[in-house]
This record gives structure tokens, sequence and C-alpha cells, in this order.
């Protein structure tokens, strides 16, 4: 019988929620849709959370994001 270990599941950005298991694609792209940064996270981790590395460090004079990325400190940075 295999025993499961919870702590390599957050290295490996699988989640366990009711529906089972899951992951999380955080994208960002540059204005024709070329992907930049591309980071996975766990189901169950929040989205507005990961905003602000996932847009560290480049250019942009409009950024455009899903409801779920709607934070203050996104807005500001």
């Amino acid at each position: 019988r295999c025993r499961r270990q919870k702590r390599g599941s957050e290295d490996q950005a699988i989640g366990r929620s009711r529906g089972g298991l899951s992951t999380k694609i955080h994208l960002a792209v540059r204005g024709l849709g070329c992907p930049v940064r591309f980071p996975l996270t766990a189901g169950q981790k929040g989205d507005a959370p990961q905003a602000a590395a996932l847009i560290e460090g480049l250019s942009a004079e409009v950024v455009m994001a899903d409801a779920a990325y709607d934070a203050d400190h996104l807005r500001q940075a």
C-alpha cells in the first residue's frame, strides 16, 4: 500500500480539493500572446498572491487579468 506524502505535493504544484487533485496555471504573455512566464501552483492556492511575482520586472503599459487577480496591491503595482 502506498502512502501519500503531503509535503511533496506542494513542490509538484498539485493540490487537493473536493473534486480531487488540481493545478492552477498562471500565465504572463506579451501583446501577441507569446508566453513570458508560466508558473504552476496547487489548485487550492489563491490567484491574487501569485500576481506580483508574475508581473515583477516586466515592462507593460497595460495589464489585463482575470477578476481573481483583482487586488489593491496589484493595481498599485
